[in-house]
């Protein structure tokens, strides 16, 4: 009997880990994952707009409202919601991410560079340094480029057989996202024509603008002046010693250009302040740096005044206008001004660009600018170019269109 117990007992013992297994199925219920959180919601301005007999509600027109710093303090923190909110719905891929990560990091290089930049005799690139979120620009003087090891490594900035240092370090925009609230974004960058100075604009996040700051790359400290916001142009004169620059007004209009003799204590000089809002101003340097152009446009006219870059205090000459809105691009050569533009011939407008040319020294007023090529239906002439020698011509067949 005995036996036969142990043995029934044997007998059904075997099933108990499936009945206890079935039983728990019954009974227990795995708990419910957490409710994913609601999206944020960004405040509601009701604003009404009216335009062609029609009248609408836009309840975010604030959000444009740049300059209104009550209005973008509500725009950070609905951001910051956002950003919360991703990181709790994408919670549960945490490692997903990681993983992923990790892969992508191993088929990247972390030492990236650019390609270096010939400029007199100076190469110039950035290279972002393993560990830091922005790049660092640097130079090395051509005739040492044999010898150079690495634009890469810091290491590779050292010749340990001539004992040369090789790389120099100009701007470290790590350190400049530590000046501008932790954040890092170059609009305009100009080395001067002598590669003495620095040039740069950088964005104000918190005011919304460009700041402009010149650097010494011999010393690498920040000149005390010019140091202007709103900056939304800027050209080198007097081969470095003086740089003009194009300041905006409370709409973001470029409208006045000033000039700042690069080591001296005086104010500023104001160059061309224009008043009219529909009015806007830009300047460059021609290639060679003999003169600085400015560029004054509306929907009405286009005009290209000139300054002389070996003395910018002696006034803005116009050498060209016209009606309507032109693209209007003035180059030195030789004794010879440049114009590559799309302005209306006779009253009539055309779909491409010209190129039209007149000695610099011309005393007729207005100047007789004469045609460089004859006129070919089937060819336009897409951009030009200049050096020492030779005039550089893209040209699109039209058949080919």
């Amino acid at each position: 009997m005995r036996h036969l117990l142990t043995t029934t007992f044997h007998r059904h013992n075997h099933r108990l880990p499936a009945i206890l297994h079935h039983l728990l199925i019954r009974h227990y219920r795995a708990p419910k994952p957490p409710a994913p959180p609601k999206p944020p919601k960004p405040p509601q301005k009701p604003q009404s707009f009216t335009l062609h007999d029609a009248t609408w509600e836009d309840p975010y027109s604030w959000m444009s409202h740049l300059n209104d710093k009550v209005a973008m303090r509500h725009m950070d923190i609905y951001m910051e919601q956002e950003e919360k909110y991703i990181e709790a719905v994408m919670s549960d891929t945490e490692k997903l991410q990681s993983k992923l990560q990790s892969e992508m990091a191993s088929r990247l290089h972390f030492d990236l560079s650019t390609s270096p930049i010939r400029w007199g005799p100076w190469l110039y690139y950035k290279r972002v340094e393993a560990g830091k979120q922005y790049p660092v620009l640097c130079r090395r003087l051509a005739s040492l480029n044999e010898q150079f090891i690495s634009n890469k490594d810091p290491s590779g900035g050292f010749d340990f057989v001539s004992g040369k240092k090789i790389e120099q370090k100009l701007v470290d925009y790590n350190l400049e996202a530590e000046r501008f609230g932790g954040y890092a974004y170059e609009e305009l960058s100009e080395v001067s024509p002598d590669h003495k100075f620095l040039a740069y604009t950088m964005y104000d996040k918190d005011n919304d603008y460009f700041r402009l700051s010149v650097r010494n790359l011999n010393s690498g400290a920040l000149c005390s002046k010019p140091q202007a916001d709103r900056v939304s142009n800027l050209a080198w004169a007097k081969d470095g010693q003086a740089l003009l620059y194009v300041v905006t007004d409370q709409h973001k209009r470029p409208c006045r250009i000033y000039c700042s003799m690069i080591g001296s204590t005086e104010e500023d000089v104001l160059l061309l302040d224009e008043p009219a809002e529909n009015v806007y101003v830009n300047l460059r340097h021609t290639k060679d740096f003999h003169f600085v152009t400015v560029n004054t446009f509306s929907t009405t006219f286009s005009k290209v005044f000139l300054i002389n870059a070996a003395d910018p205090l002696s006034g803005i000459t116009l050498v060209w206008e016209c009606e309507a809105q032109a693209h209007c691009i003035v180059e030195h050569h030789q004794g010879y001004l440049y114009l590559f533009t799309d302005a209306a011939k006779g009253g009539q407008m055309v779909d491409h660009h010209y190129l039209l040319r007149c000695p610099v020294n011309a005393s007729s007023c207005p100047r007789i600018w004469e045609r460089v090529f004859n006129d070919d239906r089937d060819m336009v002439i897409e951009d030009v170019d200049f050096c020492n020698t030779h005039l550089t011509l893209i040209i699109r067949d039209k058949l080919q269109l």
